[in-house]
């Protein structure tokens, strides 16, 4: 495998190991910036396939979620590596996007401390928040990124913002708006479980969800999760999927990796677990939104 998953990798390593598998393959991979973080991080963006716009896969929203961006860059190396199989040969025709880490900033942060932080003023305010390093999933104006996008079940409160205020969620945005994808998968942690029910989508909708949820549940061994905790707190919505199912009425799911009870830091053991339980998900996803 090109990807080394028994070590832990700081954003700049993620980096170089997506341009490392650009340059091994140029014809099949496109890498652009969807945009920079506050603190200058640039927000990558992976294009696999030849053909015609797919779904996009998001990883990296929270900080401290550090395993599942690593495990989509190795996903990506397992696809190039197979690409001439009848199983990717579907990337041909159609194209699967990958944002490993929306949040570079919350993710530095979750790996080696606030000294991450170049902006002496951003550093110090998340600093103040007194939250540890590696338990931070905001960003680093101290905003839960997964908060700050337009839906209608958004609330308002101290670490989400306004709509839109963060260079991150606008880049993922405006890249929803560029690119006619056909769905979503958000990947998060923890639970080992899948989000799919959307209280304000009709029903048919929500059926054609809980069809893909299953089959995703089927690869993974993951649970579903029950539609009344899509919004169990009442202050989590805002977030990527209820963005994205509501403007563009295609499907949008949350996949959680790793167990309940797994302590942040995330072990880096369960990066090995989870690209196992996972690989298949971003291929399976396309095959079950062409039927």
């Amino acid at each position: 495998m090109l990807i080394n998953l028994e070590e832990l990798h700081s954003y700049n390593s993620i980096v170089s190991s997506i341009i490392k598998l650009h340059n091994n393959y140029p014809s099949i991979l496109t890498v652009n910036s969807i945009g920079q973080s506050h603190d200058g991080r640039e927000i990558f963006c992976v294009r696999l396939g030849k053909g015609k716009c797919g779904p996009v896969m998001l990883g990296g929203v929270h900080g401290r979620e550090r395993i599942n961006p690593i495990v989509l860059v190795a996903i990506l190396a397992r696809y190039c590596e197979q690409y001439d199989s009848r199983y990717i040969s579907a990337l041909d025709d159609y194209c699967i996007y990958f944002i490993p880490v929306l949040n570079p900033d919350g993710y530095d942060i979750a790996v080696s401390g606030f000294g991450a932080i170049s902006g002496e003023d951003r550093r110090q305010y998340c600093q103040s928040l007194h939250i540890p390093w590696e338990k931070f999933k905001f960003n680093a104006r101290g905003i839960d990124i997964n908060r700050n996008f337009r839906s209608a079940n958004f609330v308002k409160t101290r670490h989400s913002g306004s709509v839109f205020s963060e260079n991150e969620s606008l880049a993922f945005m405006d890249f929803c708006r560029e690119h006619d994808t056909m769905g979503l998968i958000d990947f998060h942690s923890r639970g080992e479980s899948i989000y799919y029910h959307r209280s304000r989508m009709p029903e048919e909708y929500n059926s054609r969800q809980f069809y893909l949820a299953g089959k995703l549940a089927g690869i993974t061994g993951y649970s579903l999760n029950m539609p009344f905790e899509e919004n169990i707190d009442g202050v989590s919505g805002g977030n990527s999927v209820h963005y994205y199912s509501e403007t563009f009425e295609k499907p949008a799911l949350t996949i959680e990796t790793v167990a309940e009870q797994a302590e942040f830091p995330l072990a880096v053991e369960q990066q090995g677990d989870v690209y196992l339980k996972i690989k298949d998900v971003p291929m399976q996803f396309l095959v079950h939104l062409l039927r």
